[in-house]
């Protein structure tokens, strides 16, 4: 690993595929729809699944979907718009779970209890007022579920040394010379990623397929509970025999050089503590005229913000920075203070 960022970009989504192995059966573009969301629309607001198609052909009463964050901060943008995901899904009529994730921060980022806590009541709230529905789906911390906390101490015995040091980040080091995380696979980073593995099984405890949203940068995570799970023998009170898929959102380019929008590194993107200048002037700076690599573009289509179709347009005037780019960004930063406004 370096301490140079690893950028997202396309030849990255490539690279996963040809380091670990993957084959074109395990991350596959959509050639299906999903919770009324067309093929058309999931190619463009997520990279790829895995095994998503197995988990559309369960029953909607036993399959869920679930994705997390951690509470090391106040969200960004690129945080919301991944509650917007969720959302859509909900609204699609899948079962969804959100794990706030405030142990994960108290261990793996060494934040006060105090602190996360207090965040992920607030991340409660903010989740709600962006539309997801508690009484539909599962909005809920980790120190309260003590189901997940016991399995992760059963899966623990099916642990292996390797599981946990090929499950870092690709930006591990760029975040450890930044000082933001351990440069070692810590006992408390175990377990986080153990507690999370352990999230993943417990639903499959109950369920037939389990669908986790995570940007393609934590792939490993994924690969980390299916290796786990496939360990279980006649001694394990846990079953393996669900189906463990996985919705890859795109990551969010980052302002300033930055890899991705991170909680953890100022100015990589806009937050919900972002004032309303900064937000404006961000996005009306923003001119590069590649979409892939525009911040302002990327978090366009990652939110709720308009309508697919519409974004082919916004595609082109971006390409071209046209006038109507310059005030389809005036418009966005005004959808941007709108969500930050949301955040109790």
């Amino acid at each position: 690993m370096t301490a140079e960022p690893v950028l997202f970009s396309e030849d990255y989504y490539r690279s996963i595929v040809k380091e670990y192995g993957y084959s074109p059966f395990d991350l596959q573009r959509f050639d299906f729809d999903l919770a009324g969301l067309s093929q058309n629309e999931l190619n463009l607001r997520y990279l790829c699944h895995h095994a998503a198609d197995r988990y559309t052909a369960a029953s909607a009463r036993s399959r869920i979907v679930t994705t997390g964050f951690g509470m090391s901060g106040p969200p960004h943008m690129a945080t919301a718009s991944h509650i917007m995901k969720m959302v859509r899904l909900q609204n699609g009529g899948e079962k969804c779970q959100i794990v706030l994730g405030d142990l994960d921060a108290y261990n793996g980022r060494g934040r006060s209890y105090e602190f996360t806590s207090e965040l992920s009541e607030r991340f409660r709230l903010f989740a709600q007022r962006l539309g997801f529905d508690e009484t539909k789906g599962i909005l809920r911390n980790q120190r309260d579920h003590n189901e997940a906390l016991t399995n992760m101490y059963l899966l623990g015995r099916y642990t292996q040394e390797n599981d946990f040091l090929t499950a870092e980040e690709d930006n591990h080091a760029y975040y450890v010379a930044r000082g933001i995380v351990d440069a070692t696979m810590t006992f408390r980073r175990r377990l986080s990623l153990a507690l999370m593995a352990s999230d993943f099984v417990t639903l499959g405890q109950t369920h037939e397929a389990v669908l986790v949203l995570l940007g393609v940068d934590e792939h490993k995570y994924v690969r980390f509970a299916q290796e786990v799970a496939h360990r279980f023998d006649d001694d394990a009170p846990l079953s393996g025999g669900f189906i463990l898929a996985a919705l890859y959102a795109r990551l969010n380019s980052g302002f300033n050089g930055h890899p991705k929008f991170s909680k953890s590194i100022p100015g990589s993107g806009i937050s919900v503590e972002t004032p309303h200048d900064e937000i404006v002037r961000l996005v009306q700076d923003d001119n590069c005229q590649d979409p892939a690599s525009s911040p302002v573009f990327q978090l366009m289509h990652q939110m709720t913000y308009c309508p697919h179709e519409d974004l082919m347009r916004i595609h082109q005037d971006c390409a071209e920075n046209n006038h109507r780019w310059n005030s389809e960004k005036r418009k966005f930063a005004d959808f941007l203070v709108h969500v930050k406004e949301l955040w109790p």
